[in-house]
């Protein structure tokens, strides 16, 4: 469950040939808050969060709302359901190339869904796409 909540905070995910940089401790502390409340909320199963510790991203309803909600909690999303570029930006840790993260979210940000989930989802699956961190504690 914590590569989860790895994967929500900082859009990033676990992939070969990857840069390795680590979540500062109040970071650890908040994304695993987040994370517990996330999923109680939008009971995700745990066959999706064991898929998505591998870079398997379920489109099932649960986990794009799993997504939306940590979005909404990290303050990644605004309540307007827009990317908030600044914040996503801010909570990356330490050793992540900021600019190529930048270069990525200006990409990503428009990304359109059926509502707030399907978007934050599809903003989500382009960042990962689009980056190679990896993100550690």
């Amino acid at each position: 469950m914590k590569s989860v909540v790895l994967i929500c905070l900082a859009f990033a995910v676990f992939n070969c040939g990857a840069d390795n940089v680590h979540l500062t401790e109040t970071q650890k502390e908040k994304a695993k808050q987040y994370t517990s409340e996330c999923v109680r909320e939008s009971g995700v199963s745990t066959e999706a969060i064991n898929a998505a510790k591998i870079g398997k991203y379920s489109k099932d309803k649960a986990f794009k709302n799993f997504v939306l909600c940590f979005f909404n909690k990290s303050a990644i999303f605004n309540s307007d359901g827009t990317l908030n570029m600044d914040v996503a930006l801010a909570k990356l840790p330490p050793g992540v190339n900021k600019s190529e993260a930048q270069s990525v979210l200006k990409q990503c940000k428009n990304k359109t869904g059926q509502g707030a989930a399907d978007k934050a989802f599809e903003i989500f699956r382009c960042y990962y796409k689009g980056t190679k961190s990896h993100i550690l504690f």
